[in-house]
This record gives structure tokens, C-alpha cells and sequence, in this order.
């Protein structure tokens, strides 16, 4: 199986099959990230593949000095920040069928049940969204893609310990957000 490295190299030489591998390694990471980062499934549908044509048409200025993956995540990350730059804020409502699926399997499918699961990961999705967008994304990053500080870093361009303050910063957030909702026994 060739590197990631080694298909960008193909890729940059017009491979389309090379590019085709590196879609498949990486489709659903990157669509994870953004569509936790915007929050709808259609937005985060379009700007997954926008970032693949970045990339694709990117892939000559990719010089290997950080892992394929990190450039590919740098990229996501900064046509997210672009788009939500972009696109006013909006409330995420219960009702949307499209709000992402908890990652472990329902614990049940009952009417009640999936509504307060929908109603939660709205709840949290408004916290996340009210974050900054360095806060967001480093917590996003840290949480659920599982990154090191060390990949945040080099991911967002910043330093480490900016990463630590980030990460603290936004669990600080979100638990003076969220507080009232779990004293009322909603989370």
C-alpha cells in the first residue's frame, strides 16, 4: 500500500486513481470534522467535496513538510472558518432530521428517547457553535477527530501551549453554557 505522501505526488501529476485512494482514506474523516464544525449535513456534503477540489487542484504545493494528513486537515479546517465566516449563524432545531447520530448506537428507538437524544446534541451543538472559531476548531479537532496537541498545532499553525489555552478556554465555555441545562436536568 503506498504512503500518503506518495499519492500526492501521483496526484500532482494529474493520477486521478491516486487522488481516488487518498478520497477513500480520508472522505468520511473530513466530512466528519466539517459537519461537526457547521452543523448541517447538506452544507457539510458541499464542503467536503470543496475541499477535495482544493486539494486535488492543491496538490503541486504540497512540499512534505508536515504529514499529508495534517495539510489535508489544515485545508478543512480553513475552508470551515471561510464558510461559517461567510454564512450568518444559525440555530440548529430539534425537528431537523439531519443532526448527526451519537456515536455509540441508540440506546433506544423510542419516540421520547430519540426526541431528548436530538434535543441534547442540539443543545450541545448551540454551546460548540457559540465557542470562538480557534476555540471550535481546536476542541473539535481534540474531541472528536482525537488529535494530539502537537497535530492541533501544526493543523491550526499555532503554537502548543496556544492549543492547551484554546482547549482550556472553550471546556470553560461550554460548562458555563451548558451548566444551566444540566442543573435542569436536560443533559
Amino acid at each position: 500500500m503506498q504512503s500518503d505522501e506518495e499519492l500526492i505526488e501521483k496526484v500532482a501529476k494529474e493520477d486521478d486513481q491516486a487522488f481516488y485512494e487518498l478520497f477513500n482514506r480520508y472522505e468520511q474523516k473530513i466530512f466528519n470534522l466539517v459537519y461537526r464544525y457547521v452543523g448541517a449535513y447538506h452544507e457539510a456534503e458541499e464542503i467536503n467535496q470543496d475541499i477535495f477540489l482544493k486539494s486535488y487542484y492543491s496538490a503541486h504545493k504540497f512540499r512534505g513538510e508536515s504529514k499529508f494528513a495534517t495539510w489535508l486537515y489544515r485545508i478543512a479546517v480553513n475552508t470551515c472558518k471561510n464558510y461559517k465566516r461567510k454564512k450568518q449563524p444559525t440555530v440548529v432545531s430539534i425537528d431537523d432530521p439531519e443532526i448527526s447520530s451519537d456515536l455509540s448506537a441508540p440506546a433506544s428507538n423510542e419516540p421520547v428517547a430519540i426526541l431528548a437524544r436530538k434535543r441534547k446534541r442540539a443543545i450541545i451543538q448551540r454551546a460548540i457553535d457559540s465557542l470562538t472559531p480557534n476555540q471550535k476548531t481546536a476542541f473539535v479537532l481534540s474531541k472528536y477527530e482525537g488529535f494530539s496537541y502537537v497535530e492541533i498545532a501544526e493543523i491550526m499553525k499555532v503554537s502548543i501551549v496556544a492549543v492547551g489555552v484554546l482547549l482550556f478556554r472553550a471546556k470553560q465555555e461550554l460548562k458555563k453554557e451548558l451548566l444551566p441545562y444540566k442543573q435542569r436536568g436536560e443533559l
